[in-house]
């Protein structure tokens, strides 16, 4: 009897332990399915952006009529960079180092910026024989420099004009390099209402050279690519670039154009905390005249000889 028990309890057991195994093995119904392998990623890199897509995406058009390192003249077709020599009517190429475009024109002249009929008279700024802006004037602004403002007004400062610009009629704007004893070289921009002093920029890179002004009048231009607004606030170029010979305003004067004769670089201006844009054309230009481009000049150089 006692037997038989025994053999009763180590069967039970045996039956307890297989369904312990068998719930062991059973696939747990809360589990979650496996996750898949990643899908694979592209390993392909964008292309980079060709010169015609960055000019087509930032609506640069016009003309650019430019004296290549021979002084050649050439026109140049924006966006699309397509470029001709310019030649006179027996097909001779027509040679121009510095050149201004005047009523359809060229003209041999170097520019003389936006000054209009203003020019330098016996240390006096002058339109015809009026007197605009005499010596005392120019001094007056001078002594505005941050490195001049606290010395002796009893030292006598020499004064050289080196560029002519107008905002109007009583609006001259005259760019300066200021000597006297003791004291270095000093270029500064003055802005003149009337004979009142409205506004100077000061330059510690080097004096400042052909002003211009913009297509609507309302920035004046530097050769070093300096811009001025007509409250006196400089924009300065970015740094880096390399000096420039030469600069010019975009047609619609988003751009500022600077060239250094091996290439030509389109400035656009700072946004917020964001450097200024800058767009390289592998032009070699001495100097450029921008037009806008039209139904008319599409076809052919906006420029007769």
């Amino acid at each position: 009897m006692r037997k038989g028990v025994t053999l009763i309890l180590i069967g039970a057991i045996g039956i307890l332990v297989a369904l312990a195994v068998a719930d062991a093995l059973r696939p747990n119904s809360t589990s979650t399915t496996a996750a898949s392998p990643p899908a694979p990623t592209s390993t392909t890199k964008p292309e980079p952006p060709t010169l015609l897509g960055t000019l087509r995406d930032e609506a640069i058009s016009g003309f650019v009529v430019y004296s290549d390192q021979d002084c050649r003249l050439h026109s140049l077709l924006l966006p699309r960079m397509v470029d001709h020599v310019v030649r006179d009517e027996g097909g001779t190429d027509i040679i121009r180092c510095r050149f201004v475009i005047d009523g359809g024109r060229i003209m041999p002249e170097q520019k003389a910026g936006a000054a209009s009929n203003l020019e330098v008279r016996d240390g006096e700024i002058v339109s015809g024989d009026r007197i605009v802006l005499t010596q005392d004037d120019l001094v007056r602004a001078a002594r505005r420099h941050p490195n001049i403002f606290r010395t002796d007004r009893s030292i006598r400062l020499g004064i050289r004009v080196t560029g002519l610009a107008s905002f109007g009629v009583r609006n001259p704007v005259v760019a300066m390099e200021i000597n006297g004893p003791h004291l270095g070289p000093q270029f500064l921009i003055a802005l003149f209402d009337g004979h009142r002093v409205r506004a100077v920029a000061a330059s510690f890179r080097g004096p400042y050279r052909n002003l211009f002004v913009s297509n609507d009048g309302a920035l004046i231009g530097a050769e070093d690519g300096t811009v001025v607004t007509r409250t006196g606030r400089t924009i300065d170029p970015p740094q880096g670039l390399p000096a420039s010979r030469a600069i010019a305003f975009s047609p619609d004067d988003r751009w500022v154009v600077r060239v250094n004769g091996v290439s030509t670089y389109l400035v656009g201006p700072p946004e917020g905390a964001r450097p200024a844009r800058i767009i390289r054309l592998p032009i070699p230009a001495r100097d450029l005249v921008w037009e806008p481009a039209t139904s008319a000049t599409s076809v052919g150089p906006p420029i007769r000889r």
